[in-house]
């Protein structure tokens, strides 16, 4: 009996140990949010509207689909916020006191605004002009800030293409997986992930 005692002790320490360890590798894996990681994402301007008729909302679901791909990492404290990053509502680039604001308000070091410069559709000839192929194009400019310090770390440029039938319509939710399966929808899920990778690469690298 007394054998039997001192194995099962054993084998309970045993187990609390490997829990202990196994918590202590998943808490490594994880990297901590420090306070200088945090993140705004405003609302994107819209260059053509016309152009994006058939999208629901794509002025606040990029950005928001964006915050959530960078909050994913757990290396980002991230925040959005549906308002453009302009005190007039135009299309010009923020002054320090304006990025010293919205850095105070939102507790933010990084602000996150962008446009959304074309989504055009033109036809392409094919076999000798005896029938066409849509082809439609998105291009997206991402502006990243630092707001404490007040200046413009990086501007970023992303393009893609989609072919075939690229009208995706406003009963697909944005970046649903019935948005998804449309061209055009995969082709803004596809541009979301390249702008999230390449920010989350680039303020990784700051000090």
């Amino acid at each position: 009996m007394q054998l039997c005692y001192w194995s099962s002790s054993k084998l309970y320490l045993a187990l609390v140990l490997s829990t202990y360890f196994a918590m202590c590798s998943a808490q490594a894996l994880v990297p901590a949010r420090e306070p200088d990681r945090s993140v705004l994402l405003t609302g994107f301007a819209v260059n053509h509207p016309a152009q994006l008729t058939d999208i629901d909302d794509i002025a606040l679901g990029f950005p928001r689909e964006l915050a959530r791909r960078l909050e994913e990492g757990q290396q980002f404290a991230v925040r959005s916020t549906p308002e453009l990053l302009s005190f007039d509502w135009q299309l010009s680039p923020p002054t320090p006191k304006m990025l010293a604001q919205v850095a105070q308000t939102y507790d933010a070091r990084y602000v996150i605004s962008g446009d959304v410069r074309n989504a055009g559709i033109h036809s392409v000839p094919m076999v000798f002009g005896l029938w066409e192929k849509k082809v439609r194009a998105l291009d997206v400019e991402i502006n990243v800030y630092d707001a404490k310090a007040g200046i413009l770390i990086e501007r970023f440029k992303f393009s893609g293409n989609a072919t075939g039938d690229v009208l995706v319509g406003r009963d697909r939710s944005f970046d649903s997986e019935a948005f998804r399966i449309t061209p055009f929808g995969k082709t803004i899920d596809d541009l979301i992930e390249q702008a999230a990778d390449t920010i989350r690469t680039r303020l990784i690298a700051r000090p």
